[in-house]
């Protein structure tokens, strides 16, 4: 089956096999780049190449790199918002969130009249608390466990009507990007080279491109040079007019948009047919809105739905109980054709790590772990952002959420509250993968998804997240992205509506490589050393952070990690911009997280001092994990634990000194006749046996304590005065042998804001 076209822009900055190219020739089936520097010579890639090359991170797009409103000040500041200091990221995401608020109620009550302006922020402040306050109201009457509202969000005083104008503006002129809104970026108006005169008559010229006898543009030009010259005859020598060279002529008649040239040159009822789309039902394009949301995995409810409950024994129902106190499900889904961009299993609290792995799932291609569940259909859309709905939770509602999804070039918006059509796709698409697909799995699934304890009888019976991730897999893509909808799709399956829709529309490409490692990537910060920057044991050098270290020597720099590729990392300069950093050792490339832990532990340079190793020990260490299929398993994965900055420090807490390649000795060669296993080190540092983080969610009031301790299986706390048989708690004071625990250690704060 043939890939889905990408929307490649005019202002896209792209790269293949790291070499710039531009875009010669934009064909729906195949695209033509030539190389920016070098022989010129053309190149035709069809779909399937180019999503190929996407996939292996061979190709990136930097989206509106090259837009004339933005790259004036491109080398002088950070080129994403997360790599900004946290108070000015704070800056841009109250201004973002005034600026959304006016543009909706613009969008909905039109323009605003000057005697309503000094007092509209208020009304619109208002009118968002009340929203807010009704969609909390709404959750707790229907006991919806997979929204959680905390306090109310402390939004401040509105800023007047001018101000937030001043900001939107400033946002347009820069092109959206909203480092004009801290940096002053678009606020500068620079001086006109023309004057009024001169625009205006270059204005004449351009606008006659728009005519229904589509007139050469070379010979437009011409007769304007031409106009020029006949004018200039009866002008003085002071007052000569200048209409500009052709290259200021093609870049005016380029601002012009496309439907204007269009409709000019076609005409009114062509102009409607081209621009106007709709398939089936009025429900837009892929990719033009996705929603996401986070919510806890009710297994018991849908087992009692698709009447599997009965057919399982009490020790199954009983580990079913405990574990739907333990997952959450995490989805990204595309609103107009309802197909699963992303999904994950986890038993982390919703944060905003798990809300940012499951917008990174999105730019990944998932075939592989369809594969591995058994699916035989293809899950590998890798797709770029354009719209996002969210919820009012508070780590959807958080700074780190928001400059990520402004950095892969998405906005944020607020779902409507009077407008239960606009919203809720999410709890749709739950209740029909509950009711049409799980239904296909008969008891017996579900109870090979229960493990037990057979080491440990007294362990008990537990749900295995990889059987279960299988089972959601599959449903997920053999059933539901096949499974005909006769509502909005007018009865196409969400596959066919998404394939047909990305004809009409291609999607954006996602960011891939370090373009992805700069927008999603985790943050740590690191000392410089002669050997380079230390990560896990492994060295990453370069020329210029060495220069970063002779100006500043002993000072802390912050960098990024990829745990899908540490064959790289970034590093940030004191002005922010960032430095690409390759490991030293080139057998990284394309190494994830999981499989540089396990090569760690196979070269046994855990808790030792000794960690010389020769090239050939690397390369057989590596050839071994290549067959390790619980590294396979967890690198492609959706139920894997999300990694954070505290499994890296796990790493390196057992790293006494980093790895360092040297020639063979009788030491190295005693070294390889060794045998290790894969245990306990690798659990600790995968996170396979974390705790279920505590839940310290708000529950609806209308929920009893007796159907809370149902629901969730734990012992609900009653209100009310403590017993007087019932002693004080006292807090026991560690021996004196016992060290004391010490705070943990604190990471880069640029975008973690854990909730």
């Amino acid at each position: 089956m043939a890939s889905n076209p990408f929307d490649f822009g005019p202002y896209d900055r792209i790269f293949l096999d790291e070499v710039e190219i531009t875009i010669e020739v934009d064909g729906k089936d195949k695209k033509a780049f030539v190389r920016k520097e070098g022989d010129q010579r053309p190149f035709i890639m069809n779909n399937d190449e180019i999503k190929a090359a996407l996939d292996v991170d061979e190709l990136v797009v930097e989206r509106d790199y090259y837009d004339p409103r933005r790259k004036d000040l491109l080398a002088t500041t950070a080129a994403y918002v997360s790599d900004l200091p946290k108070k000015k990221q704070e800056t841009v995401s109250r201004k973002l969130f005034w600026i959304m608020l006016l543009s909706q109620w613009k969008d909905e009550m039109g323009r605003i009249p000057h005697e309503r302006r000094p007092t509209i922020m208020s009304e619109i402040r208002g009118r968002f608390m009340q929203n807010y306050k009704e969609m909390k109201k709404l959750a707790e009457i229907e006991a919806d466990t997979r929204i959680h509202y905390s306090k109310l969000p402390a939004i401040g005083e509105p800023p007047p009507f001018d101000t937030v104008a001043k900001w939107s503006r400033k946002l347009k002129n820069a092109g959206g990007d909203a480092r004009a809104l801290i940096d002053g970026r678009g606020s500068a108006e620079r001086e006109p080279v023309f004057t009024p005169e001169e625009r205006q008559l270059q204005g004449r010229f351009v606008w006659r491109v728009c005519s229904i006898t589509e007139p050469n543009v070379a010979y437009i030009f011409r007769v304007m040079k031409a106009t020029e010259r006949q004018l200039n005859k009866f002008r003085p020598d002071g007052k000569l007019l200048d209409l500009g060279c052709r290259t200021t002529f093609y870049n005016r008649i380029a601002a012009v948009p496309d439907f204007v040239i269009y409709l000019g040159q076609n005409g009114e009822a062509k102009a409607k047919a081209k621009y106007n789309i709709v398939i089936g039902k009025d429900r837009g394009l892929p990719m033009d809105l996705v929603e996401a949301d986070e919510c806890r995995l009710d297994i018991v409810t849908l087992l009692k739905i698709i009447n599997v409950w009965e057919d399982l024994t009490e020790e199954e129902q009983e580990a079913y109980e405990k574990a739907q106190a333990r997952f959450w499900a995490s989805a990204v889904l595309d609103h107009a054709t309802g197909f699963f961009l992303s999904f994950r299993l986890h038993i982390r609290n919703p944060s905003v790590h798990t809300a940012r792995a499951a917008f990174e799932l999105v730019a990944i291609n998932k075939n592989q772990i369809a594969r591995n569940a058994g699916c035989r259909s293809d899950w590998s859309v890798a797709v770029g952002l354009r719209k996002v709905r969210l919820d009012c939770a508070s780590w959807y509602a958080s700074d780190a959420v928001i400059t990520t999804i402004t950095d892969a070039s998405g906005t944020k918006l607020h779902p409507p509250v009077k407008k239960p059509w606009l919203r809720g796709t999410m709890e749709r698409v739950f209740g029909t993968l509950t009711s049409l697909t799980l239904q296909n799995f008969s008891g017996r699934t579900f109870s090979d998804v229960v493990k037990r304890g057979d080491r440990d009888p007294r362990q008990g019976a537990s749900v295995d997240p990889v059987m279960l991730e299988a089972v959601f897999i599959r449903a997920i893509v053999d059933i539901y992205h096949n499974k005909r909808s006769t509502g909005k799709l007018g009865g196409m399956s969400p596959r066919q509506a998404w394939d047909e829709g990305c004809g009409l529309k291609p999607p954006p490409p996602p960011p891939t490589s370090w373009h992805r490692r700069n927008i999603y990537g985790l943050n740590l910060t690191r000392f410089i050393q002669p050997e380079g920057i230390e990560v896990m044991g492994f060295f990453y050098q370069s020329l210029a952070i060495q220069q970063m270290r002779r100006d500043r020597t002993g000072a802390e720099v912050n960098i990024r990690i990829d745990v899908w590729d540490l064959g790289e990392i970034t590093a940030y300069d004191e002005a922010g911009r960032s430095l690409r950093v390759a490991a030293r050792l080139d057998r990284m490339k394309g190494m994830s997280y999981w499989k540089a832990t396990t090569l760690l532990h196979e070269l046994q340079v855990i808790d030792v001092e000794y960690t010389n190793r020769t090239l050939d020990q690397v390369d057989d260490a590596i050839l071994a994990i290549d067959n390790y299929a619980e590294v396979a398993r967890m690198t492609h994965s959706i139920a894997s634990p999300i990694i954070t900055e505290e499994h890296v420090a796990r790493v390196e807490k057992h790293i006494q000194r980093p790895l360092r390649v040297v020639d063979e000795s009788e030491y190295t060669l005693q070294l390889s006749g060794q045998d290790f296993s894969m245990v306990p080190f690798l659990a600790d540092a995968w996170g396979i046996d974390d705790e279920p983080e505590p839940d310290d969610l708000e529950v609806a009031k209308s929920q009893s304590p007796k159907a809370v301790a149902a629901k969730y299986g734990e012992t609900v706390k009653t209100k009310g005065k403590k017993s007087k048989q019932e002693p004080a708690p006292t807090q026991e004071a560690p021996p004196k042998d016992e060290p004391v625990q010490q705070s943990p250690t604190t990471y880069s704060a640029r975008y973690t804001e854990e909730y």
